[in-house]
């Protein structure tokens, strides 16, 4: 049974290692993610597909936790995204540039397993730091 802080820690080192269906496995029964940044709520095998679009959206995506935060079955880690634009992301062509995004996860558990996920994404400077964004710039 995983402690939440191996939770967080498996939410970004699955990623990293391309282990999503993995990952799928670390969610309750009726787990669920949030993605805040796009506004999504995503069942477990929803967010598997998700991470896989995110992957092939940025194939070189590596994902680090800066701080981390545990109290019993609730944590929350600080992540640092950095990729590579070189697949289709969000109905937009890919750019080929490469991005740092911040991020939070907040994972509540249950068992060992995730039952809320709350990940807050920056997608309004990731998207400025691919130019897709009108009227912003890059700031990172």
């Amino acid at each position: 049974m995983a402690s939440t802080g191996e939770l967080l820690d498996r939410f970004v080192d699955l990623f990293n290692a391309g282990r999503f269906d993995e990952g799928e496995q670390d969610y309750a029964q009726d787990g669920y993610l949030e993605e805040i940044g796009t506004n999504r709520r995503l069942s477990a095998r929803e967010s598997t597909a998700s991470a896989r679009a995110w992957k092939e959206a940025f194939p070189d995506a590596h994902g680090t936790i800066t701080s981390k935060i545990v109290e019993g079955n609730k944590g929350a880690a600080e992540i640092v995204w950095r990729g590579t634009n070189r697949g289709s992301l969000m109905g937009q062509p890919p750019t080929g540039k490469g991005v740092t995004v911040r991020a939070t996860v907040v994972i509540e558990s249950n068992g060992g397993k995730i039952a809320r996920c709350s990940h807050y994404i920056d997608v309004a400077g990731m998207m400025a730091q691919l130019g897709t964004a009108p009227g912003m710039q890059r700031t990172m």
